[in-house]
C-alpha cells in the first residue's frame, strides 16, 4: 500500500494567498503478474548473408485500487471521497513472430525484416460496472535497412520501418489525482495504441578521425497518436461546487513530423571534444475527432551541444546545453511520452493538443572517475540542470478556458552511479533481445505515488 499527502498553497492574481482548503491524502496497492517467453534463432548463411526469426508471446495481468482523502475543514481528520474511490483492473496479451534477413554486396548492405503481431487488451472498471477493451487480429510491422558506402568516408543509408506504441500503465488508469486541486489528473481507460510510420535518408561524412558530420531527413506519420487532453468539468470534491481542469489522453486523428537533423562531432584538441546537433523539424496535429481541439501546424527546433574535456588522472568532464523551441511535439517524440501530467503520480505528457509547450532549456554537468588500465571500473558524478532553468511550460486553450501552467521538478539532482564492466559483451544477443514487441514502453507500475 502506498500514501502520499498533498498540501496545495493558492494566491489570486496579485499574489495574496487565498483561505487554505485542507490537505488531500491518496492511498493505493495493487498487484502485478508478467510472463514472457521468447525463442530467438540466427543462422548466418554465409560470411555476408544472415537470416535471424523469433517468436514471443507477453502476457502482462494488473490489478489496483486507489481512494482520495480530504481534511474538511482543514486541519481535521481525513474524509474519504467516495465518487473518486477506484477498482481497476486490465490484461493484455501480445503474440509476435519475427524474421529478418541481411546481405553484404561489397559496399552496399541491406536488411528486410517483418514482425507479425496479435495483441488483445481487456479492462474493467470495477467500482462503475464499466468494460473496456481493444483486440488487434494481426498487425503487420515490416521494416526496410538499406546502406550504401559512397567513398571510405562517405556512406548514404535508407530506412523505413512500422512501429507500434501501447498506452501506460498511468495512461490508463482512471484514478483521480489531487496533486494539484485545481488540474486533476485522470487516465483514459479506453485508449488505443498508435500506429507510427518512419522514414529516413542519412548521409554520413567523416572528414578525419577528429571530424565528421551526420544529416538525417526524415518523416513520420503516426495514426491514433495518444496526445494529451484537457476538459472543463465538475468537481469531484463534495466540499466545492465549482468546476475544475481535467487533464487526461485521447488518441489524436494522426500527426506529421518531418525535419532535418545534423550533427556534428570535432576532436578540438587531444582532451577537448565537442557534439553538436540541431533539429529543424515541422509538426502537424489533427486533433478535430477531439471535443475543444483542432488541427495544429507549428515549425520548431532544437538543438544540443556536448563538450567533453580529459583531465589527468583519469578524469572526464562532460557539460551538455540543449535549448528546445516552442513545440506541440518535441523534436525528440514522434508519440506521446508514458509519463503523465500532474505532480504526484503522473509525470508530464510531451504533446499537447489544444495549445503549445512553450521553450525549454538547461544545462547539465558530469565528472566521471576511471580505474585501471583496461577502464573497467568507473565512477560518475552528475548534476542536471544546474541552473534551475529546466521549467516545463504549457498554454492551452478552447472555447471554455485558457490557461498557462509552470512546474519546475527536481532541478539540480546530484546523482552518483559506479559502472563496472567484465567478461564479454554480446550486443548480438541484446539485438535480438529488442527486436520484441513495442508493447513493453512505458513504465508499468502500480499504486500511488511511484
Amino acid at each position: 500500500t502506498n500514501t502520499s499527502d498533498y498540501n496545495s498553497r493558492r494566491f489570486d492574481g496579485y499574489g495574496n494567498e487565498k483561505p487554505a482548503t485542507g490537505a488531500e491524502r491518496a492511498t493505493g496497492g495493487g498487484s502485478t503478474q508478467f510472463y514472457t517467453v521468447q525463442t530467438d534463432f540466427v543462422n548466418p548463411l554465409s560470411a555476408t548473408v544472415k537470416f535471424e526469426s523469433g517468436l514471443r508471446v507477453a502476457y502482462r495481468d494488473y490489478g489496483s485500487w486507489n481512494d482520495n482523502f480530504r481534511q474538511l475543514p482543514p486541519g481535521s481528520s481525513y474524509l474519504a471521497l467516495p465518487a473518486t474511490a477506484v477498482e481497476f483492473n486490465f490484461n493484455d496479451v501480445v503474440y509476435a513472430a519475427y524474421g529478418s534477413y541481411s546481405q553484404q554486396i561489397k559496399k552496399f548492405s541491406y536488411q528486410l525484416g517483418l514482425r507479425l503481431e496479435r495483441s488483445s487488451y481487456s479492462g474493467a472498471l470495477v467500482t462503475k460496472n464499466e468494460q473496456f477493451g481493444n483486440d488487434y487480429p494481426v498487425s503487420l510491422f515490416p521494416s526496410v535497412y538499406l546502406s550504401q558506402a559512397l567513398s571510405d568516408k562517405q556512406d548514404l543509408q535508407l530506412n523505413y520501418s512500422r512501429k507500434i506504441n501501447r498506452p501506460g500503465f498511468f495512461q490508463i488508469l482512471p484514478f483521480v489525482d489531487f496533486s494539484d486541486s485545481l488540474n486533476l489528473a485522470i487516465g483514459n481507460p479506453a485508449l488505443k495504441p498508435e500506429f507510427t510510420q518512419l522514414m529516413e535518408l542519412t548521409y554520413s561524412h567523416r572528414f578525419s578521425k577528429d571530424h565528421s558530420i551526420l544529416a538525417t531527413a526524415y518523416g513520420r506519420y503516426s495514426d491514433e497518436l495518444i496526445t494529451r487532453y484537457q476538459y472543463k468539468g465538475a468537481n469531484t470534491d463534495p466540499a466545492r461546487t465549482d468546476s475544475v481542469i481535467y487533464n487526461s489522453y485521447a488518441n489524436a486523428d494522426k500527426s506529421y513530423i518531418y525535419g532535418l537533423e545534423l550533427t556534428g562531432k570535432n576532436n578540438l584538441t587531444p582532451w577537448w571534444e565537442i557534439s553538436s546537433s540541431v533539429n529543424l523539424f515541422n509538426v502537424v496535429l489533427e486533433a478535430g475527432n477531439i471535443p475543444g481541439a483542432s488541427k495544429e501546424a507549428l515549425f520548431s527546433w532544437f538543438a544540443k551541444m556536448n563538450h567533453s574535456f580529459k583531465i589527468p588522472a583519469h578524469f572526464t568532464l562532460q557539460v551538455t546545453g540543449d535549448y528546445q523551441a516552442k513545440t506541440i511535439l518535441p523534436a525528440n517524440s514522434g508519440r506521446a511520452n508514458s509519463s503523465g501530467f500532474g505532480g504526484g503520480m503522473y509525470g508530464f505528457s510531451q504533446n499537447l493538443s489544444q495549445g503549445y509547450i512553450k521553450p525549454i532549456y538547461g544545462i547539465d554537468i558530469a565528472l566521471r572517475k576511471d580505474f585501471f588500465k583496461n577502464k573497467s571500473l568507473s565512477a560518475t558524478l552528475q548534476v542536471n540542470d544546474i541552473l534551475r532553468s529546466r521549467s516545463f511550460e504549457t498554454h492551452a486553450e478552447t472555447a471554455f478556458f485558457a490557461q498557462d501552467n509552470y512546474r519546475l521538478r527536481d532541478p539540480q539532482v546530484l546523482r552518483l552511479s559506479v559502472n563496472w564492466r567484465f567478461g564479454k559483451f554480446d550486443a548480438a544477443l541484446i539485438k535480438r533481445k529488442n527486436t520484441r514487441s513495442d508493447s513493453d514502453n512505458g513504465q508499468m507500475q502500480q499504486g500511488v505515488g511511484q
